[in-house]
């Protein structure tokens, strides 16, 4: 199993923004998160990497398990990251630092790979991501399109066995976000889970195995990717037609 979520509830102060959360997502499968704004789907994504605890119930993921019930520790935080990637939408690139540093920062100081051993790891992956040309570089230097491959690189650095997605193609050209859809679909064949957050329909139908559709907090549908095609609620039906 890749990851399990169950009974998950989410609230900041009065408002809750999880309801009694629960799926599967096995290990290999491309989820995507669909839904409008303020549906919960960040707030998911987040839980998943422990940036942020529910108030109850149990998550299951890189084969450890968090009830949140009781209190999880930043040590157990980072133990978990260390296994689980993340992009933000924002990308989060260190700007004083090069590409290549902001590849090795991580993978030198927490899994204590010598920088020799990390800078071959670094080349390798630039090189998959045709960004080889682009160590040396300052972010700011970079295209959006091209910092958004640059964080992909900088997750898969840790090696992690799940890779969250926070809206990876917001605000870039539709020839960029097919770059983006090229490299989630080759990350699919080597095994890693991955969880997509995205409000966009036609990007999610090219990469997900298996889907879930949120509204205000709760899932009100999910399944494989055929249910694009054959949605089972009216909500998620009208939701395609936008």
């Amino acid at each position: 199993m890749g990851i399990q979520v169950s009974g998950l509830n989410k609230s900041y102060g009065e408002h809750q923004v999880l309801h009694e959360i629960s799926f599967e997502c096995n290990k290999g499968d491309t989820l995507v998160l669909l839904g409008p704004s303020g549906a919960g789907k960040s707030s998911l994504l987040r839980i998943l990497n422990l940036l942020e605890q529910g108030q109850s119930g149990v998550l299951k993921i890189a084969g450890q398990q968090f009830n949140f019930c009781g209190p999880i520790s930043e040590k157990q935080g980072l133990a978990l990251r260390s296994k689980v990637g993340m992009v933000f939408q924002q990308y989060n690139l260190w700007p004083h630092l090069s590409v290549l540093n902001n590849l090795l920062e991580a993978p030198v100081r927490v899994l204590g790979l010598c920088k020799k051993q990390a800078t071959e790891q670094a080349m390798a992956i630039l090189e998959t991501l045709h960004l080889s040309d682009k160590a040396q570089a300052w972010p700011l230097q970079l295209s959006g399109g091209q910092q958004q491959r640059v964080a992909i690189a900088r997750a898969l650095m840790m090696k992690p066995e799940v890779l969250l997605f926070d809206e990876p193609t917001a605000a870039l050209d539709p020839a960029i976000t097919n770059q983006v859809v090229q490299i989630i679909n080759e990350l699919s064949e080597t095994g890693i889970t991955q969880i997509v957050v995205t409000h966009e329909v036609e990007f999610a139908k090219k990469i997900a195995s298996h889907l879930l559709y949120m509204e205000h907090g709760r899932i009100i549908e999910q399944g494989c990717r055929r249910t694009f095609q054959s949605p089972k609620t009216q909500a998620f039906a009208q939701y395609l037609t936008h």
